[in-house]
């Protein structure tokens, strides 16, 4: 497991913010704390363990930084896509979070959180589209596509679910950085990258890197009104409905 301090994530300009990011959508199982200017953080590959794992988790980064929920200004969670199983515990502790604290809550994209992932460990360089994919299981991908400038990473279009053949990017003649276990397919994927990688997953500390642009400009919400994002589920539902109308 991972564990201890990290280094700022903006050199300090919203020093008084402090954010809990989970992450439970994948095989790993993380929790990070921006705590004014420090960032603590835990993270363990453990599959099928996320409830056991993810409030000792939370407990332990809260306690390392002094703090307690009450104190918090957001919580922020990777709601999906991803893990069916993984995706409801995670919105299921930050629910008892959320509401216990009275508590602002920001949703964040599982793909765009391992964009950042990428960003933070690879060798990426400017100029560079970055497509995280996730094995959907069912023969089946999630991905994104962003585009990565040298400071920011720009969303290019929205979060997908589709065959492995599917995965298009219209910026083929760029360079493309691949990663997350979705290239375990890459036999079918019409793409040539100049880098991928296919063991990273997405880390709740790049979690903390959305969220804290997110309430920089104002954008959290109650867990009223967050849900998690299945992508299937709305797909199955409208297959399970035609195949009604047709009976």
């Amino acid at each position: 497991m991972q564990t201890g301090y990290n280094p700022p994530l903006d050199g300090g300009f919203f020093a008084v913010t402090n954010i809990l990011a989970i992450d439970t959508s994948t095989p790993a199982c993380s929790a990070a704390l921006l705590c004014g200017n420090d960032q603590v953080s835990r993270h363990k590959l453990a599959s099928r363990e996320h409830t056991r794992l993810i409030l000792p988790m939370v407990d332990e980064v809260l306690s390392e930084a002094g703090l307690v929920l009450s104190q918090l200004d957001a919580l922020a969670f990777t709601a999906g896509p991803g893990s069916f199983t993984g995706i409801r515990i995670g919105f299921g502790v930050v629910q008892g979070l959320a509401f216990g604290a009275d508590l602002p809550v920001i949703p964040v994209s599982s793909l765009e959180a391992l964009a950042h992932t990428a960003i933070r460990r690879q060798a990426i360089s400017a100029g560079t589209y970055v497509l995280p994919m996730l094995d959907a299981r069912m023969d089946e991908i999630y991905w994104g596509l962003f585009e990565y400038n040298g400071t920011d990473l720009n969303r290019v279009g929205a979060d997908s679910l589709t065959p492995p053949e599917e995965v298009v990017s219209p910026f083929s003649e760029r360079p493309h950085t691949v990663i997350g276990d979705g290239w375990n397919y890459a036999d079918r994927i019409p793409l040539e990258p100049g880098v991928f990688n296919s063991t990273l997953l997405p880390e709740a500390r790049d979690v903390l890197t959305i969220a804290l642009r997110e309430v920089k400009a104002g954008k959290t919400c109650s867990i009223d009104q967050a849900q998690p994002v299945y992508l299937r589920n709305e797909i199955t539902w409208k297959k399970r409905q035609r195949l009604r109308q047709v009976t």
